[in-house]
């Protein structure tokens, strides 16, 4: 079958990272008459602090030895700050560079292809996301691990067993999202760059919140989110897509099931009748918006619901909705514009 994340079961999530394998339709772009969705979780929308974060107040020096909390709950020891690290997902590569931790690496996945510094890492091919070779890790002599959660369960153990620091953070809300920046920023001695990179999110998820509020006043589209099309699964309330979504004001048709990625019908889909449909727009698919559309129509039945008669089916960057990491408001912000795309006319 992409941290693409992706999406990939990223964010978490990795199981949004075996989307790479397979060939869904292509999803960054509308088809909502518009040329493009402009620039610019916990499950509940986070409070927007009440005062700002002044720089000077946090730059401390990093202490060591530290000891830092991971997803297992597992109390890890790193005696010295980390000048070689590997990161095992590509959120948290992303979140090593967002801290200024980016020089301390040296090495990653070939998933990992943000920010534009990776391309000087030692590249970690992985034929899927559990399945990583040891020997190519330990041959780059780390002094830190970053890995996920139990899909890389197996390679923690054999790397604990050879005493390399190994912390593992899953995220599916936002509130994971800061959890892991935080451990990781302690781990790396960056954690006063973890509390401005928090606030920054915290900060900028309201102002999208506050900027939709006139605009719901008619109620939430339904959404349905397309992982992947053979067999059809979406993503459930209890994944990072679900969350974002949530967060972005609209209502998931599958709000309903328990399971973070579920196969769903289509008789159901269609039975439900969403307003938006999104599709991950992965880098290597097509990217004409017409011929996605035209694809879907001609799907028995597609055609009768609103999201296809009234053009509503957006393409988002896959690396930009299955990364939980310090670009979530960046995927936030591409669903919000494809749910309430007349908020964002003026920009």
């Amino acid at each position: 079958m992409k941290n693409l994340f992706c999406f990939r079961l990223i964010l978490l999530s990795l199981i949004l990272v075996q989307i790479t394998g397979c060939d869904p339709e292509p999803a960054g772009q509308q088809f909502s008459g518009h040329d493009s969705l402009p620039q610019s979780t916990d499950r509940q929308p986070l409070p927007l602090p009440t005062s700002g974060i002044n720089e000077a107040d946090l730059n401390y020096a990093p202490s060591f030895p530290a000891t830092v909390k991971d997803y297992r709950g597992q109390d890890i020891e790193i005696v010295n700050q980390p000048q070689r690290i590997i990161s095992l997902l590509p959120s948290h590569t992303e979140t090593l560079f967002a801290l200024g931790a980016g020089d301390q690496m040296v090495g990653c996945t070939s998933l990992c292809n943000y920010p534009p510094e990776t391309k000087g890492l030692k590249k970690i091919t992985i034929a899927n996301p559990g399945k990583i070779s040891l020997e190519a890790l330990v041959e780059l002599q780390p002094d830190l691990v970053l890995t996920g959660g139990d899909y890389h369960r197996e390679i923690s153990e054999q790397l604990t067993r050879l005493k390399i620091p190994v912390l593992s953070f899953e995220s599916q809300s936002l509130l994971d999202i800061k959890g892991s920046i935080r451990g990781i920023a302690a781990a790396t001695g960056h954690a006063d760059k973890a509390e401005l990179l928090v606030y920054k999110i915290e900060r900028e998820i309201q102002a999208i919140q506050d900027q939709l509020k006139p605009y719901q006043k008619k109620g939430k589209p339904l959404v349905f989110y397309q992982v992947w099309n053979q067999p059809l699964m979406t993503a459930g309330p209890t994944s990072f897509i679900g969350a974002l979504i949530k967060l972005a004001g609209g209502e998931n048709i599958f709000a309903d099931v328990k399971i973070a990625y579920p196969q769903v019908s289509e008789e159901t889909l269609i039975l439900r009748n969403p307003d938006v449909i999104l599709i991950p727009q992965l880098k290597e698919g097509s990217t004409d918006p017409a011929a996605t559309l035209l694809k879907l129509s001609q799907r028995p039945g597609w055609k009768q619901m609103n999201a296809v008669k009234n053009k509503r089916v957006y393409l988002i960057e896959d690396d930009l909705i299955s990364r939980p990491g310090p670009r979530v408001v960046q995927g936030l912000q591409k669903i919000a514009q494809a749910l309430y795309p007349e908020a964002f006319q003026e920009q």
